[in-house]
């Protein structure tokens, strides 16, 4: 986890400090009430949770390349404090995120919003096997931490608005310490925004012509992961997983690059499992390998990224022995072993928009089997 907020931090200090933190257009703050869902039978007692937020941000203006091309969002930063609905097991959360706000004007008054963010939080009662074990939804003191919300914004005066919304916050540590059942929370909340600035002057064009050519890329990354179910064993080691990626890429706007590719990777907690299950004979280390192809898209935001890819099994032999031999299959489980999904921020030596060649990049990944979290990857690449 703190390779994710090593990214975070620099992602602020590439975008959000200069103009949104450092020279701030509005300040806000927001409650919200919401029920964390039970998404598996063994599950926390639970009350409302609430939580309140506070934002601070400003409208990014023009002054890099790709804030045209998104309509020039509104580049803000979260801090949340609220309680989970049980103080005794799941205790209270702190979290920070950076959001990216997309208006839509209705009217002279009225806006409509889409805000998606990405951060880190951290938990009061996270699990412990001996003071809290009937926390089985957080297993570390620290996770990952995004949300998703869509807004009413109606302006009182050019100073003062206010805000309905609907949304949900997501916390995961991405299976890197069991139990990680990990935390789904609709909300429903309403605030207030003092607008310190109450116009932006946006500088700016989408005047950058589109690379039509097919590039190649290479990512090799190490992964972590605890061996075991969402909710056990606990405790156990944490396995090194280690992954080769190669992908042909194409710009299909300035801030939107296409990958399609193959994936393969080692993993040692699965060798662990062959070799103490004596669950093959032979090449214990080659049928602990998976490969995948896998196709995506980037968003472009400079130096930065936000990759989203999915991916189909075409060689993941321990994983279906293991079922068979546990006698322990169901359909959800079959399609975890053919469907999986990845979710990365990455970081770009060179502007992405602008330099569409020869790059170096670094990114924080997290990926999943049919929406269950698999491994937290950390890896390097290179664009040709």
């Amino acid at each position: 986890m703190r390779y994710l907020a090593v990214f975070i931090l620099i992602f602020l200090t590439d975008t959000a400090f200069s103009q949104s933190l450092l020279h701030p257009a509005f300040v806000e703050y927001n409650v919200s009430t919401g029920r964390i869902v039970k998404n598996y039978p063994v599950f926390p007692q639970r009350n409302a949770a609430w939580v309140n937020s506070f934002v601070i941000g400003s409208r990014l203006n023009g002054t890099k390349a790709w804030h045209p091309y998104y309509r020039y969002p509104v580049a803000s930063f979260e801090i949340n404090y609220g309680t989970l609905g049980s103080s005794k097991v799941l205790g209270s959360m702190i979290s920070g995120l950076y959001r990216l706000e997309f208006p839509f004007r209705l009217s002279d008054k009225l806006y409509a919003e889409a805000v998606a963010g990405f951060g880190v939080a951290g938990f009061t009662r996270h699990y412990d096997i001996e003071n809290n074990p009937e926390n089985t939804v957080v297993g570390s003191t620290f996770t990952f931490n995004a949300s998703a919300r869509l807004l009413l914004r109606y302006y009182l005066s050019p100073f003062w608005s206010v805000n309905l919304n609907a949304g949900v916050y997501h916390c995961s540590n991405s299976h890197y310490k069991l139990p990680n059942l990990g935390i789904n929370l609709p909300v429903i909340s309403a605030g207030v925004r003092y607008h310190i600035q109450p116009a932006s002057i946006l500088m700016g064009s989408r005047n950058l012509e589109r690379d039509k050519k097919i590039h190649g890329q290479i990512r090799l990354a190490l992964g972590q992961n605890e061996q075991g179910a969402s909710t056990f064993p606990v405790n156990g080691p944490r396995y090194p997983v280690y992954l080769v990626a190669m992908y042909a890429t194409k710009y299909l706007s300035p801030v939107n690059k296409f990958h399609a590719g193959v994936e393969g990777w080692y993993n040692a907690g699965m060798y662990d499992y062959i070799t103490s299950q004596r669950l093959y004979d032979d090449k214990e280390h080659w049928r602990s390998v998976a490969i995948q192809t896998a196709i995506g898209n980037e968003f472009l935001f400079g130096h930065f990224s936000m990759l989203v890819n999915g991916g189909v099994y075409v060689y993941n032999p321990a994983y279906h022995k293991r079922l068979k031999t546990e006698d322990n299959s169901n359909l959800k489980k079959e399609i975890k072993g053919w469907i999986t999904a990845r979710l990365g921020f990455q970081y770009y030596i060179r502007d992405a928009v602008v330099h569409t060649g020869s790059n170096f990049y670094a990114g924080v990944y997290i990926k999943t089997n049919f929406g269950q979290a698999d491994f937290l990857e950390t890896g390097i690449g290179y664009c040709f």
